[in-house]
C-alpha cells in the first residue's frame, strides 16, 4: 500500500514551517530542517538570485539566513550561465554536488505535481530545482539525498512537498515586491515639502510623512497621543472631527473640505485639506476601516518650489531659480532686490532670460507655471530615514 503523506502529522507540520518561512525568512532555516528530515534530503539549500542586480538576494541553508550577496557563502548553490543549463543551475563541485546539469523549472501549480516526480525520478534534488525562475529572479532548492528512506518513498514525500514550495516562493516575491513599492512610495511621500496623514475616523494615524511627523513635533497645539492626533484646543479639535467626518463618511468631489488655521505659534496660517482616501483594490485589516488623507500646508517657507527642480526643468541659474521662487510667492520686484542684495535692474534682466527660458512671455504666466510644478525637496530625497526635515517655526505669538 501506498504512502499518504497528507495524514502525516509531520507533513502537516513542515507544510505549516513552509508558509511560515514565507512571511518571515527567519523561519526558513526551521522549514528547511523540517523538510530535510522528512524527505531525507541533506544539506537543503534555498536561493534567491536577483538577475538585474547579478548577484544572490538571499541564501538559506538549515544553519542560517544570508541576505546579501556579500554574505552568502560560497558553498551555496550560484546560477551559472552555462549553455543547455539557463542561466540557473548548481554548480560542478560544490561539496556534495554532481556535475552540473540542466535543471527542472517549474512552470504552475497545476502541473507542479506531476512534473516535480518526474525530475526528481531521474535525477532529485541534487542538481537543483528552480521553484521561480522569470525576467527578474530565479528562486532555486538544492540538496543531497540522505538515503536514510527508499528512493521510491523519497520520491513521493517530496512531489507531496514541493508544490508546497514553489507556492510559498511566490508568496514569498510577491510580499518583496510589494514591500519594495511600499517602501520606495513612502520614501516619496517623504520628499514632499507639506504633510501627508492617512487617518481614520477616531482621527488613529495609520501614516504620516516626515513633514507631518515634524509638524507634530513641533507644533505647540497638535500632538500624538497613542497614536491618536490630538489638538489642545477645542475649537481646532472640532474643526479635525468635522472635516474628518465628512472625509470618511462621503465620497466623491464633495466629500473633500479643507480649513485655513493658525496651527503653529507664531507662524503662518496653515492650510488643512481633508479628502476621502479609496483603495482601488480589496485591503484588508485594520486598513478595510474608512480613512481619509489631510494635507498640512507648510508653514516654514513662502513656495514649495525647489531651486534644484527649476534648475534641472529649465536650465536656469541659480540666482534666476531664487528669483523666479520669490516671485511665484508674490514677493515684489522691489523685495526681491532687497532680499538679494540686487538692484531692481539686475532682478528685471534675470526675469527676462527666466521668461525666455521657461517659454513664457509674461510675469504672469511664469508663475501660473510655477504653480503646477509639484513641491518637492531635492535634498531630502534619497536622505535616510534617520534625517529630519527642518521643523516649522514656533516661538510666541
Amino acid at each position: 500500500m501506498g504512502e499518504h503523506p497528507t495524514a502525516d502529522e509531520d507533513f502537516h507540520r513542515l507544510v505549516d514551517s513552509i508558509y511560515e518561512s514565507a512571511l518571515d525568512v527567519a523561519a526558513m532555516p526551521a522549514a528547511l530542517d523540517l523538510f530535510s528530515r522528512y524527505t531525507s534530503t541533506g544539506s537543503p539549500r534555498y536561493l534567491i538570485w536577483d538577475k538585474l542586480a547579478g548577484h544572490a538576494r538571499l541564501g538559506v541553508t538549515p544553519h542560517g539566513c544570508f541576505t546579501n550577496s556579500a554574505s552568502v557563502p560560497p558553498w551555496l548553490p550560484s546560477p551559472l550561465d552555462l549553455p543547455g543549463a539557463g542561466p540557473c543551475c548548481a554548480p560542478a563541485g560544490t561539496p556534495d554536488s554532481p556535475d552540473c546539469t540542466p535543471m527542472h523549472a517549474a512552470s504552475h501549480d497545476g502541473a507542479v505535481a506531476a512534473s516535480l516526480a518526474a525530475t526528481l525520478a531521474c535525477s532529485g534534488l541534487e542538481q537543483g530545482i528552480r521553484l521561480i525562475e522569470n525576467a527578474e529572479v530565479c528562486v532555486l532548492m538544492s540538496g543531497t539525498s540522505a538515503g536514510s528512506i527508499s528512493a521510491g518513498q523519497r520520491e513521493r514525500r517530496l512531489a507531496h512537498v514541493m508544490p508546497h514550495w514553489v507556492r510559498a516562493a511566490r508568496m514569498q516575491q510577491r510580499n518583496f515586491e510589494l514591500s519594495g513599492l511600499a517602501s520606495l512610495g513612502l520614501a516619496g511621500l517623504d520628499t514632499l515639502d507639506f504633510g501627508v496623514m492617512v487617518l481614520q475616523a477616531d482621527l488613529r494615524v495609520r501614516y504620516a510623512n516626515s513633514w507631518a511627523e515634524a509638524l507634530v513635533q513641533a507644533d505647540s497645539h497638535l500632538s500624538l497621543q497613542d497614536g491618536v492626533l490630538h489638538a489642545h484646543c477645542d475649537t481646532l479639535q472640532a474643526v479635525l472631527r468635522k472635516l474628518l467626518d465628512g472625509a470618511v463618511r462621503g465620497r466623491g468631489a464633495e466629500a473633500a473640505s479643507g480649513s485655513w488655521m493658525h496651527i503653529t505659534s507664531g507662524g503662518q496660517p496653515v492650510p488643512i485639506i481633508v479628502t476621502p482616501l479609496v483603495s482601488r483594490q480589496p485591503v484588508e485589516g485594520p486598513w478595510q476601516l474608512p480613512a481619509a488623507m489631510m494635507l498640512f500646508g507648510n508653514s516654514e517657507s513662502r513656495s514649495v518650489l525647489d531651486a534644484g527642480v527649476l534648475t534641472s526643468l529649465f536650465g536656469l541659474s541659480r540666482k534666476e531659480s531664487i528669483i523666479a521662487i520669490r516671485l511665484a510667492a508674490g514677493e515684489t520686484l522691489n523685495e526681491i532686490a532687497e532680499r538679494e542684495f540686487l538692484s531692481p535692474h539686475t532682478v528685471r534682466v534675470h526675469i527676462r532670460d527666466t521668461l525666455r527660458k521657461t517659454g513664457t512671455h509674461r510675469q504672469s504666466e511664469l508663475v501660473r507655471l510655477l504653480h503646477l510644478l509639484p513641491g518637492v525637496n531635492l535634498e531630502r530625497a534619497g536622505a535616510t530615514s534617520a534625517v529630519r526635515p527642518r521643523a516649522p517655526r514656533s516661538g510666541t505669538a
